[in-house]
């Protein structure tokens, strides 16, 4: 229960309708069991009173009959009012959980979050969160009403004779302790299998639609249409065990509230005949105590679900609780004037890795308003040491300096102010163009908007749409082709305006003409800013102005194109094999 702890507290800035909830169902709960009960004592006098003229005359008809129609109306507003209640209140939770959950992934991002799958990860946020939002409407709240509804009844009966009391809340504890508790206890792990089973589910489903093209092209949708009618059949499976146990425990909660009132029946009679009270409030008992063992109806659905609660909390705490693979400063740290970037000695293996290690004593500088290019073959740490500059990971050995500053003393505003990363993954957003510049300068106005795309060379492109930057793009950029995907990219890079870019094979895909024609657009925006260059085509290399040659993640060159042509050996090999 300690890993709950952490999602019941999100429930105290909603405290308030919470306890308007809960304070309303109780009221619907404890007006139905009146209800119930002072009608059976209405009918059974009424029948005794119709025994004898005498006591027909004497019957006061209207104080029960108002009380009936009091109790009809008040549940009635209360039941209406507890919906509406705790709807609010379980959508004000769940919003509080998904923020809460964002802005614990959001640090960890790209870091941790490689190591889970997208649908993974998809079924945490919407499946799991909306099955912890269960814990206050199906748990708390259900469990609370009860207990109370029970004091309230057992305090009716203690002042009728004691013993009532104390048998009701003998039969109503065991009923509403044992039976939830073993419901929870029997099903815990198959709800968590079930959880398990829901997210692999989502998961697959998620990845096949994904790459339903491929796997049309190859013709294995059939294969993994049967992979995933098996899971569903498994998923299916358990919720019928599930169902099973949910069935028994409801007859066996209706078998205890028939035995509770056959119980208090006898128990009240021989004190009914003693004159203790009336032979109509025999009527009230046991209505009233039927009524109240239907309040322990939610429970052991309520404690069944228990385990896909814990194993949805387990699994969300496992994402929430990871340690960040980069924590910065609170503080901005004093900026050196100077634009100079040196990677000294850096080392770096991807954590949890049991391959080589990525980068392994990196030293180089970029000037001031220059671009290094940084080239070797696959795997040999070029966007690792990106990575590094973004500061996706940290080093585990040596520093990034920006002038004399090292870049781990940088908040995170300095630092994401400071670079841009224009990259052939970039992502495109389902949305508008205008939107997607807008990520990049929220308070963009138009004249800038304009401004960067005529820089990008997107403008007569922009201008032959009819409805301009307002037109929708499509998923991951669907209705763009290639070139104009990137010098979107590059747009909204420009729109940022920051001093040092970092290039991550953005030609990469591109025909030789799109390619040439992009590359003398980004070298035209690249002037006045400090740039690495992540590429191998020939039209780059010639107008960089140092390489910086990377092998198994050392450096094994480092100076002009043509010098490392002419001296390199191993660089002339690698540039002729492209």
């Amino acid at each position: 229960m300690k890993r709950l702890l952490p999602f019941i507290k999100l429930l105290s800035p909603h405290r308030n309708w919470a306890y308007l909830a809960l304070f309303a169902g109780i009221i619907t709960l404890i007006t139905s069991i009146g209800l119930l009960a002072v009608s059976g004592w209405f009918i059974s006098a009424a029948a005794v009173a119709g025994l004898s003229m005498a006591a027909t005359q004497a019957f006061n008809l209207h104080t029960p009959s108002a009380s009936i129609r009091g109790f009809a109306l008040i549940r009635t507003l209360a039941r209406y009012a507890e919906r509406v209640v705790s709807h609010e209140t379980t959508l004000r939770l769940l919003s509080s959980l998904r923020v809460w959950f964002y802005q614990k992934i959001e640090p960890q991002a790209p870091s941790n979050l490689y190591r889970y799958r997208s649908g993974d990860l998809l079924s945490r946020i919407v499946g799991d969160i909306d099955i912890l939002d269960s814990l206050f409407v199906r748990v708390l709240s259900p469990t609370i009403s009860a207990l109370i509804v029970a004091i309230v009844l057992g305090g009716m009966l203690w002042w009728l004779a004691p013993v009532l009391s104390l048998v009701f809340f003998g039969l109503f504890l065991f009923a509403g302790i044992v039976t939830p508790i073993s419901v929870g206890w029997t099903s815990r792990r198959m709800a968590a299998k079930i959880q398990k089973q829901q997210a692999l589910l989502r998961s697959n489903l998620v990845e096949d639609l994904s790459g339903m093209a491929d796997l049309l092209i190859y013709g294995a949708q059939a294969q993994h249409t049967r992979d995933r009618l098996a899971e569903s059949d498994r998923l299916l499976r358990l919720q019928e065990k599930m169902a099973v146990i949910s069935g028994a425990s409801t007859a066996i909660l209706s078998f205890m509230g028939g035995l509770a009132t056959l119980t208090a029946l006898y128990v009240a009679l021989p004190i009914a005949q003693s004159g203790a009270f009336s032979e109509p409030v025999l009527a009230f008992i046991a209505f009233g105590v039927l009524a109240a063992f239907e309040t322990l109806q939610p429970l052991p659905l309520a404690y069944q679900m228990m385990g896909k609660i814990m194993e949805a909390a387990e699994r969300l705490l496992q994402v929430s609780e990871a340690p960040a693979a980069v924590v910065f400063p609170d503080k901005p740290a004093p900026r050196s004037s100077a634009s100079t970037i040196t990677f000294v000695n850096i080392s770096f293996t991807y954590p949890g890795s049991k391959e080589a290690v990525a980068l392994k004593s990196i030293n180089f500088t970029i000037a001031p308003e220059s671009t290094v290019a940084l080239v070797g073959p696959s795997g040999s740490g070029k966007t690792t040491l990106a990575h590094l500059l973004t500061r996706f990971w940290d080093p585990d050995q040596g520093s990034i300096l920006v002038g004399d500053t090292d870049l781990k003393t940088l908040n995170e505003a300095q630092l994401r102010s400071m670079i841009t990363m224009v990259s052939q993954k970039g992502h495109i957003f389902n949305r508008t163009l205008r939107k997607n510049l807008l990520i990049a300068a929220p308070e963009a106005e138009e004249a800038q908007l304009q401004e960067a795309i005529e820089k990008a060379q997107l403008s007569h492109f922009v201008a032959s749409l009819p409805e301009g930057l307002d037109t929708w793009v499509g998923e991951a950029g669907s209705q763009l082709s290639g070139g104009e995907a990137r010098r979107l990219i590059l747009a909204r890079a420009l729109l940022k305006n920051s001093p040092v870019w970092i290039l991550d094979e953005p030609t990469e895909g591109l025909d030789n003409r799109t390619r040439r024609r992009f590359t003398e657009t980004l070298f035209d925006n690249l002037a006045g800013r400090t740039g690495l260059f992540i590429t191998h085509t020939p039209e780059a290399l010639a107008q960089v102005d140092r390489v910086c040659f990377l092998e198994n993640g050392q450096v094994s060159g480092y100076g002009s194109h043509k010098q490392l042509l002419a001296d390199n050996p191993r660089y002339r090999h690698f540039i002729g094999s492209q």
